[in-house]
């Protein structure tokens, strides 16, 4: 096979299968972009036509959070919960390695609460316990995180993670299923060593699925054209070497009779004597002549 491959032929007919693949390859990974692109494209526009409302109307208690929640802008009235505060360490901003700070909000009147993300500090005791007054929070709407399954425990006041779930099985009031990323307070209560932190922006979570069809489609045209390439490839390495084997049968049977021959001409000539004495005279008498007695 590698005989037939290192040919003029296939070499140039593999230097053009790498350049469809090329082109295909580049064309998938176009297709797939402009699917994420456009799904970016209309989830930030859906985004930005949101209008801030009341947390209310955009979550209730006990519900489970609904995408049309995620990023959602909410404004809502309560009062800080300070000696339920935790930290969450294994955050990052700009950069720099910290801790979130996350405050429970008593709202409706007590009855219900809902966990807000103040800001980061990059040391536990930058954290500040805000004050039990009324306060207007503003901020967008996260979904509760994954669990903490860290073999390591942690200090007292420190939390994996924003688990939602483990948190509402320890307050006896109505429980929001999600967060707010805090954006701004009235009246400011968070001290100046709480950095805020910006909402998360936006990433791709979906695709639209004709652009990664027609993805999967160019894709698939490239490995079509390698699977030909070589099923090309083999079936004539297989020709080549069917031809090869006929020649030398050719030639093993030219040889044969060539032998055969020999040996037939050999044998004719053991079997004719060839003569070495001196050739037998024929008598010129007549047949008819007879030989007369002699009288003595």
């Amino acid at each position: 096979m590698l005989r037939t491959f290192f040919t003029p032929r296939w070499l140039g007919l593999l230097a053009v299968v790498a350049a469809v693949c090329v082109g295909f390859g580049w064309l998938g990974a176009w297709q797939l972009s402009v699917a994420q692109h456009d799904v970016v494209a209309r989830i930030q526009a859906e985004r930005e036509a949101l209008v801030e409302a009341p947390l209310q109307e955009v979550l209730a208690p006990h519900s489970a959070f609904t995408e049309s929640a995620a990023a959602h802008p909410v404004v809502v009235e309560g009062e800080y919960d300070g000696a339920h505060q935790f930290l969450v360490p294994g955050r990052v901003l700009e950069g720099e390695p910290g801790f979130w700070v996350v405050t429970p909000l008593l709202v409706d009147g007590g009855e219900a609460v809902i966990e807000v993300m103040r800001g980061f500090v990059t040391t536990p005791d930058q954290a500040d316990v805000p004050p039990t007054q009324p306060v207007t929070v503003r901020g967008e709407l996260a979904p509760g995180e994954s669990p903490y399954f860290g073999q390591d425990p942690l200090p007292e006041g420190q939390r994996g993670t924003i688990d939602l779930s483990s948190i509402a099985n320890e307050r006896p009031e109505q429980f929001y299923n999600g967060f707010i990323f805090a954006t701004s307070e009235e009246p400011q209560l968070t001290s100046a060593t709480v950095e805020p932190v910006p909402p998360p922006v936006l990433t791709v979570g979906e695709i639209d699925w004709r652009n990664l069809g027609y993805a999967l489609q160019w894709w698939v045209f490239a490995a079509f054209a390698v699977f030909m390439y070589v099923k090309m490839l083999r079936d004539a390495a297989q020709n080549d070497a069917a031809q090869d084997d006929a020649a030398q049968d050719d030639a093993a049977q030219d040889d044969a009779a060539q032998d055969d021959a020999a040996q037939d001409d050999a044998a004719q000539d053991e079997v004719t004597p060839t003569p070495s004495g001196p050739a037998p005279t024929v008598s010129s008498a007549p047949a008819d002549e007879r030989i007369e007695p002699h009288h003595v």
